[in-house]
């Protein structure tokens, strides 16, 4: 049986910044991952400022196609896209197949190919299916991590799940500017038309959950209705719109509710529900969730997941916002 310090289960953005910081500080860490990596991974694929200070990603870093986004958001009874945006600082397009890989090579940690399917403890140690042990267990799985399956009870809050349905592919007629369209037929979400380098696109669509099973609408009918929205617009050619076979994913926007930990098992990024509250950015989060959980390892901080960035707009937005999900906020703390 492998004996390491640490095991982190998933090598996505959230278990690749964790396991980074572990090994720039000599400690033992292995990460697991059932998928080959580069893998195919649809997401908007959108990053900030922030992001690429956490990751200590330098101008030049970084070997793939970052393209600065350029952003229209469309609301209905608007013949226009608003230019303004309020979020702070630049935000950036990346390929999830290009970015996740390139962090996980670059944390430096050894990677095992491994579908994991059983955990149990064993006194203060976590054994993974009968082949790998730690003192320490990191779930960043997704949102159907096999960690969280196996330590937690389910105590996410269902309003606060997030579907998707998306497409990424070359389109080299692609504008060079990022749209968003929000409350458009009444979705309780918002769509996105997401240009990346190369000439690649992202088209997708994200709502609560809850709005779909309540309103009686088909995520699908939402998609196939804001592509045939695009060819009437001519931002997407009818031939193409046809083709597309879209696919998509749930997720969790932050929520107070839901453990996040046990003893020394932490969940972070989305196995840990932590995507914005406003806009659901996922990719902050995680990589934020990551640094702490591995500092917590190191014995330089505690591992709160109150303290991510729970809102991707700034200002008076963001107040409104968190007026509207105050009882999803973390619990004040005493001074």
């Amino acid at each position: 049986m492998r004996e390491v310090e640490t095991i982190v289960v998933g090598g996505g953005p959230a278990g690749s910044t964790c396991a980074r910081r572990l090994v720039q500080h000599g400690r033992d860490v292995v990460v697991l991952d059932k998928a080959q990596f580069p893998r195919l991974k649809l997401c908007a694929g959108w990053i900030t400022d922030k992001v690429l200070r956490d990751l200590d990603i330098a101008p030049g870093d970084y070997p793939h196609p970052m393209l600065r986004l350029d952003i229209r958001a469309h609301v209905p009874g608007l013949p226009f896209g608003l230019r303004w945006f309020p979020t702070p600082g630049a935000n950036w397009s990346i390929r999830r197949i290009e970015f996740d890989a390139w962090l996980l090579a670059r944390a430096g940690a050894e990677v095992v190919a491994h579908e994991v399917r059983r955990i149990r403890r064993d006194g203060d140690r976590f054994i993974v299916d009968d082949a790998f042990a730690c003192r320490w267990l990191i779930g960043a799985g997704g949102t159907m991590c096999p960690v969280r399956r196996a330590l937690f009870p389910e105590g996410r809050n269902k309003s606060r799940q997030i579907v998707t349905l998306e497409k990424e592919f070359p389109y080299p007629a692609r504008e060079d500017v990022c749209r968003l369209t929000f409350f458009r037929r009444g979705l309780v979400g918002y769509a996105w038309v997401v240009p990346k380098g190369d000439g690649v696109v992202n088209i997708g669509i994200g709502g609560k959950a809850k709005y779909f099973r309540t309103s009686g609408t088909n995520i699908h009918d939402h998609f196939r209705a804001f592509l045939d929205d695009l060819v009437r617009e001519g931002r997407l050619d009818a031939a193409t719109a046809a083709d597309l076979k879209e696919t998509g994913h749930p997720y969790y926007l932050f929520s107070r509710d839901g453990a996040v930990r046990d003893g020394r098992c932490l969940l972070i990024g989305d196995s840990a529900g932590l995507a914005t509250m406003d806009l659901g950015e996922g990719i902050g989060p995680a990589v934020e969730s990551g640094l702490m959980a591995a500092d917590e390892i190191l014995g330089r901080g505690t591992y709160d997941k109150g303290e991510v960035t729970l809102f991707s707009l700034s200002g008076l937005t963001q107040r409104l916002m968190r007026r509207a999900n105050r009882r999803h906020l973390p619990a004040p703390t005493a001074a």
